[in-house]
């Protein structure tokens, strides 16, 4: 090992054998062991067995595991990640015609509003314009005179400037009044 200070205190160090000695490490370089995990994603897949993207099926490269159980033997495999599958491509398809028809439908929908909200301006204009020739045709009448009414001196005032309330007799406490 090169620079490594390794004290009694470690439970496992883990290392990678990069020459091989004279002799073979019993149980470590005397057998080929097969890998384990491979990797999950469909591009390293790709990269790793140099698969193109179109013509290659990365399903049959992904890493696999045996499993004996009795009689029967069966294998376990990871689920592959960013897969582009026929049913994949399909809905990516019916997402963009959705996509599509909302911006139609929408367009659609802002040019009915406009024609209903024009038609309802010129509607308004023609009913300004029938009150104004309304208003010219009649005959002139004198102004009628409006004339104030004259404040109550009767009830009570309330306020900054209003005086204040008698108090009640002494003797019986009376209720608040709130």
């Amino acid at each position: 090992m090169r620079g490594c200070i390794c004290g009694p205190d470690l439970a496992v160090i883990a290392l990678r054998i990069v020459k091989r000695g004279e002799k073979e490490i019993e149980g470590v370089t005397d057998g080929d062991k097969p890998r384990r995990r491979g990797p999950k994603r469909a591009s390293h897949i790709r990269k790793i067995f140099a698969l193109r993207k179109g013509k290659d099926d990365v399903r049959k490269y992904v890493v696999k595991r045996e499993i004996k159980r009795k009689d029967k033997t069966f294998y376990k495999s990871p689920k592959i990640q960013r897969l582009i599958t026929e049913r994949r491509i399909r809905r990516k398809k019916l997402y963009k015609r959705e996509l599509k028809d909302g911006f139609k439908a929408k367009k659609e929908a802002r040019a009915k509003y406009d024609k209903v909200l024009s038609q309802y301006i010129k509607e308004q204009k023609a009913h300004k314009d029938k009150k104004a020739e309304g208003d010219e045709k009649k005959p002139d009448t004198k102004p009628v005179a409006v004339v104030p009414k004259k404040p109550d001196t009767k009830a009570p005032a309330t306020g900054k400037g209003a005086p204040k309330q008698a108090s009640p007799p002494k003797g019986k406490p009376q209720p608040a009044v709130v």
